[in-house]
């Protein structure tokens, strides 16, 4: 199978994060990428988007037709074929008289008619309408999972702060409360990124810390000529809970962001 680093649709900073989660073939790659879920999986653990993924397994694929080398790649890009799909749109006829013109401006040898038809006949069987059909079901269950997963350890972070956090002094209970709905939301992050997991973590979280933490709690202020005998009232569970879930899950979001625009050192150049 060929190396990743032949694929030319992908920045130089994505094929050292890929290499770093063990895909360094082509082959891989698309064995990595090939169910909706699986791309967003991969997606998210090279801080990418799913349509970087999508445009890597389309050249990726391009890459696996039989008889297929980095010349005839090269030539195929001058033809106007960087990836599967553009090859899907046109016809034999087209197929073979663009990659003809490309070989003579290359001033090459053109394949044989044999090869080429070879060529956009295989790229018909690699990526099925079978596949392509699934795309839209595979997608959804991705989205219900997150969704699930979200659901899950946002009630298991409500649950432990309900465990743990005192009854006395207030203040105390909201600290403890916010730390570990701040840790409950870097963990919602992590194992069910996406919109669809942070509307289960706050499905999850919010339910339970309302049965359970839901009694209101007053934290006394000094008394002041703005304010006499007052404080500040709210409900334990769903004031710093709630707020440390979504600072939990933001600063997890920013983390991934930052790291993913940092600059990676060329290769064979030092650090």
């Amino acid at each position: 199978m060929p190396p990743i680093t032949g694929l030319t649709r992908i920045e130089p900073v994505y094929l050292d994060r890929l290499e770093k989660q063990g895909v360094f073939t082509t082959g891989i790659l698309l064995e990595v990428s090939e169910t909706a879920t699986r791309r967003q999986y991969l997606a998210d653990h090279v801080a990418a988007d799913i349509l970087d993924v999508l445009k890597w397994r389309d050249e990726a694929l391009m890459l696996n037709l039989a008889a297929f080398g980095p010349a005839e790649h090269l030539l195929l890009a001058h033809a106007g074929f960087d990836g599967l799909q553009a090859i899907l749109t046109v016809d034999v006829a087209s197929f073979q008289e663009r990659i003809r013109r490309a070989a003579q401006e290359l001033k090459v040898e053109p394949p044989n008619e044999l090869t080429m038809v070879g060529w956009w006949e295989q790229a018909r069987t690699l990526e099925t309408p079978t596949d392509q059909e699934a795309e839209s079901p595979g997608g959804v269950g991705a989205l219900f999972l997150r969704l699930v997963i979200g659901i899950v350890v946002g009630a298991l972070g409500a649950a432990v702060a309900s465990l743990i956090a005192p009854s006395d002094p207030p203040l105390l209970a909201v600290v403890v409360v916010g730390a570990v709905l701040v840790a409950t939301g870097v963990v919602g992050r992590v194992a069910a990124g996406g919109v669809a997991g942070l509307a289960g973590l706050l499905l999850g979280a919010t339910l339970l810390l309302l049965v359970l933490l839901g009694q209101t709690i007053l934290i006394a202020l000094p008394d002041t000529p703005l304010w006499h005998d007052q404080g500040l009232a709210f409900p334990l569970g769903p004031g710093p809970g709630l707020i440390g879930l979504f600072v939990g899950w933001i600063g997890a979001y920013a983390a991934v962001r930052i790291r993913g625009a940092t600059p990676t050192p060329a290769r064979g150049t030092a650090a």
